[in-house]
């Protein structure tokens, strides 16, 4: 039972570890592994018989002894290299390793090694000492610097000062019970808030509350006057305490809010696949983020625009990503969500088409499922109800700020961004950052509009279905027999196959009535008004609505994808049938455009016309001058050759004749093509002519 380096435990809770068998004398030599003593000698019968009798037992090495050399820092190499000379160098001069064990033979070895290696002879002891302790290997003399300072282990109360001494000689004061309380109290008071405290705030209201005293000043005022300065706790020693007791839960959800804990501070536990055992169709995940890349304006490229809202709708049980929008809406706008769950419910062939894509059969997705798990947020409102009630669907929301109940619809994202940022320019490389001085602002670089952006898309989210490995799925037993790999579209299939989910599918323009949005266009003698857009249909000239609207306008219901506005609905009620308003030609401009595009070129042509008018204005300013200026010549002129003998009725007589006359001046002047001055030459004579003529006439 007995060998040589076993641990032994006393019970009393002491352990020794065996060094040697002196078989002459029967004893065993033992080191105690509690004080720091040379090896004394125990008789084997009386070892061996109280390891019979259960007072002693024999333990196993424990790891915590053992060290690896990936975890050593290369001063305690050399350290433990150093010792380990030493003693090869004390078994080198004693004759034979046992005789260590006896005090007069061991005396002269620890003197000689001493001289050898110039150091002292308690180093040489306390090297020995260690060697047989620790299991007399190399890694026996490895330093413990783990012990060193008792650390995690709370200090006894003294009377003398614990910690390093201060410089300036004063003794300070060591923290008790009392003190740690009143630690407590003002951290609540202080640091625990809102107002978000710094910890040396918190550290010196602290002080205030509990190490002062109101005295009056010399105006008579009362004033906060620390009491004893020599008997405060220091910031250091507040700090020590603040992080040995505080709970990082309570500091962030305190200072910060529950909120910003559970998005970003909580442990990230849970599945979210729990429910999708039915198969396809049978739950579905939703959820928006803002996608991180800058786009610029379709209308104008030089135009930036900013990042665009990604919503994605995903098959829990295949993980198929069944439909997206990509939209500039608000963050928890219901269009966005709509735009996804239209897209999602309908077939992709006329979508993708109107981005040039041709799917095929490579997203023959659309169904309506059962239930959406979604955030609190777009999905949380009246507009949602009908399509709760009209198309069989139940929403559940997932609690406030717990993301990872949503893992999958998490994950997606994640992958598609992955696709998406090493290849396109504008794209958020650092997230939230801050971006550092001469830093490259990515926003510069953006050079994509959103249509381009949707393309990406597409072929990412199908690259995703028909080729992405999901290597944390789990199989079951049906699918592994079958040779199912960890495919989307693989599982998805093969969910069918089985029966194990029945897709659900309703009529699209039953689900367009549901999801899309309504509002309310007038009917005008130019066409359908909308969003200062004018529509028209067949539909609308048969019944002659136009003809109508220009001796009285009317409202009508109508719906709208506001992510495309090329086209509005209007449901006849008489057929029972959705029709759809398309844009006039003259207005193309703002075909297969959004709300928020329109608006962007709304905005432009607004600020172009604000720009001309402004030049215009300017200009007018000029002219109005010129003419001014005019004015003021001919004034001059006029003042100058006015006869002030010539009444009221004079001037107005003959006005006729003076016309004609001038009529044939100005055909002899534009005939000749006179300059200016021979034009007041010719005026001159006309003038003598009329005088003379007045004179002839009056006589």
């Amino acid at each position: 039972m007995i060998s040589i380096n076993c641990l032994v435990r006393q019970a009393s809770g002491n352990h020794f570890r065996v060094l040697h068998h002196d078989q002459y004398n029967k004893v065993y030599f033992v080191i105690d592994l509690e004080n720091s003593r040379f090896p004394y000698s125990v008789e084997v019968e009386n070892l061996e018989n109280k390891l019979s009798s259960g007072e002693y037992s024999i333990i196993d090495e424990p790891n915590s002894s053992l060290n690896s050399l990936d975890h050593l820092t290369e001063a305690q190499i050399l350290k433990r290299d150093n010792a380990w000379k030493v003693i090869q160098r004390i078994i080198e001069f004693s004759e034979e390793e046992y005789l260590l064990f006896y005090s007069r033979h061991r005396k002269k070895v620890i003197n000689k090694s001493a001289v050898h290696f110039g150091i002292s002879k308690n180093t040489v002891r306390n090297y020995l000492i260690k060697y047989w302790k620790n299991g007399m290997t190399l890694d026996a003399m490895t330093p413990n610097y783990f012990n060193c300072g008792g650390k995690g282990r709370e200090k006894k109360n003294t009377s003398s000062k614990r910690g390093k001494p201060r410089m300036d000689g004063s003794t300070g004061i060591n923290v008790d019970d009392s003190i740690k309380k009143k630690f407590k109290m003002g951290l609540n008071r202080h640091y625990y808030t809102d107002k978000q405290n710094s910890l040396r705030t918190a550290y010196e209201l602290t002080i205030k509350d509990f190490f002062t005293i109101k005295e009056q000043d010399p105006n008579g005022s009362e004033v906060y006057v620390i009491e004893n300065p020599k008997l405060i706790p220091t910031y250091d020693q507040f700090r020590y305490w603040f992080r040995r007791a505080n709970d990082q839960k309570k500091e962030i959800s305190t200072r910060l809010g529950s909120r910003v804990y559970y998005q970003k501070h909580r442990s990230i536990t849970g599945d979210s696949t729990n429910d999708a055992g039915f198969g396809p169709g049978s739950l579905w995940q939703t959820d928006s983020t803002p996608l991180d890349v800058h786009c610029v304006s379709t209308t104008n490229r030089n135009l930036l625009v900013g990042k665009p809202l990604l919503h994605l709708v995903i098959d829990v049980y295949s993980r198929v990503i069944v439909g997206f929008s990509l939209t500039f809406e608000s963050l928890n706008a219901y269009s966005g969500a709509m735009n996804a769950l239209l897209n999602s419910m309908t077939s992709k062939e006329e979508f993708c088409r109107r981005y040039q894509i041709d799917v095929g059969t490579d997203w023959n997705v659309a169904c309506v499922p059962q239930r959406i798990f979604t955030d609190r947020g777009e999905l949380e409102s009246s507009q949602i109800e009908n399509a709760i009630e009209y198309l069989g669907i139940s929403i559940q929301n997932s609690p406030s700020y717990r993301p990872e109940t949503k893992a999958i619809i998490e994950q997606s994202f994640l992958q598609v961004m992955q696709r998406i940022s090493p290849h396109v320019d504008g794209a958020v490389v650092s997230g939230n950052k801050l971006k550092e001085r001469g830093e490259r602002d990515y926003r510069l670089y953006a050079n994509l509009t959103i249509y381009e952006l949707t393309q990406i898309l597409i072929k990412c989210i199908i690259f995703y279905n028909h080729h992405h490995v999901i290597k944390d799925y789990e199989l079951d037993e049906s699918m592994v027999e079958s040779g199912i790999e960890k495919i989307p579209m693989q599982i998805w299939n093969h969910g069918l196959q089985i029966a194990k989910g029945s897709l659900r599918t309703l009529p699209s323009d039953f689900v367009k009535m549901h999801l899309l949005e309504t509002d309310e266009a007038l009917v005008t003698s130019r066409g359908l008004k909308f969003k200062n857009m004018l529509y028209i249909n067949q539909f609308s000239l048969k019944n002659r609505w136009f003809e109508k609207a220009r001796l009285k306008t009317w409202k009508v219901k109508i719906w709208f994808d506001p992510t495309e506005l090329s086209k509005v609905y209007f449901y006849d009620v008489d057929n029972k049938q959705f029709i759809e308003f398309d844009l006039l030609d003259h207005l193309t401009k703002y075909k297969n455009k959004n709300i928020v595009e329109i608006e962007t070129m709304s905005q432009e042509d607004n600020k172009r016309i604000r720009e001309s008018s402004e030049r215009e204005l300017n200009e007018k300013m000029r002219l109005f001058q010129e003419i001014e200026e005019i004015v003021e010549i001919g004034k001059s002129k006029t003042e100058k050759e006015k006869d002030p003998n010539l009444s009221n009725a004079e001037r107005l007589r003959d006005v006729r004749k003076n016309r004609r006359e001038e009529k044939e001046l100005q055909r002899d002047l534009n005939y000749n093509r006179l300059e200016v001055d021979d034009i007041n030459e010719v005026s001159e004579g006309l003038t003598l002519f009329r005088n003379v003529r007045n004179e002839v006439e009056g006589d």
